[in-house]
């Protein structure tokens, strides 16, 4: 009798803990939040007016502007500046990075089109790369420039920190940076004078893989 009770006492034992352990409510490890597309987070540049959208403004449209976009390109260790030619027709996949036109003395923009069709028109390509350039150098930032409707000579670290919570921000150096599905996002603030001086948004789209890091084992 005593083996009976002692092999239905750890039977039971043995059932109870495991219901105890299945039974527990199993903790759901928290979603990270999906990753945003170039569509869905506009930036707009607005430059005289005239607004820019990565991924939307094509050649044309900035030509019809008014705007001077030129290329440049390095041939036997020169380099050749000219006008862009808008019924040049392109290869596609390959990234025309090397255009760009002047605001100021101390104010650039540089553009990059990359189209994935044939017979595609320089003119009708749109921009796939804006990397806009304030001299930080100088005290004063045109306020004929703005982004997401805030004049560039008003744009705080704090400002821009609240215009894009979901950025990730390096105190050290004074960078706001975000990475979606299909595109890079960087806000940079000179330590010096505290003033933007480089804004980008490309899409990566074709980008090359990034490299897997592997983490050697120590077994």
């Amino acid at each position: 009798m005593k083996q009976t009770v002692s092999k239905g006492m750890i039977l039971l034992f043995a059932l109870f803990m495991l219901t105890g352990c299945s039974g527990s409510p199993k903790e759901e490890e928290p979603e990270e939040p999906a990753l945003m597309e170039l569509s869905q987070i506009e930036i707009p540049v607005t430059i005289d007016e005239h607004e820019i959208l990565v991924g939307r403004t094509t050649i044309q449209e900035l030509l019809d502007d008014g705007f001077t976009i030129m290329i440049s390109e390095w041939r036997n260790d020169q380099v050749l500046q000219y006008a862009v030619d808008p019924e040049e027709i392109l290869e596609p996949g390959v990234n025309y990075s090397e255009l760009f036109f002047e605001v100021t003395d101390s104010v650039f923009v540089r553009l990059s089109v990359r189209p994935e069709e044939e017979g595609i028109r320089m003119g009708d390509a749109a921009i796939t790369r804006l990397e806009l350039h304030l001299s930080h150098i100088v005290d004063t930032l045109p306020d004929n420039v703005l982004l997401e409707g805030v004049p560039v000579n008003d744009l705080s670290v704090e400002q821009a920190r609240s215009m894009f919570p979901d950025f990730n921000f390096v105190p050290e150096d004074l960078c706001i940076s975000d990475k979606g599905l299909d595109y890079k996002c960087s806000l940079m603030f000179s330590p010096s004078s505290l003033n933007l001086y480089q804004f980008i948004l490309r899409s990566t789209v074709g980008d090359p893989p990034e490299p897997e890091i592997k983490v050697p084992s120590v077994w």
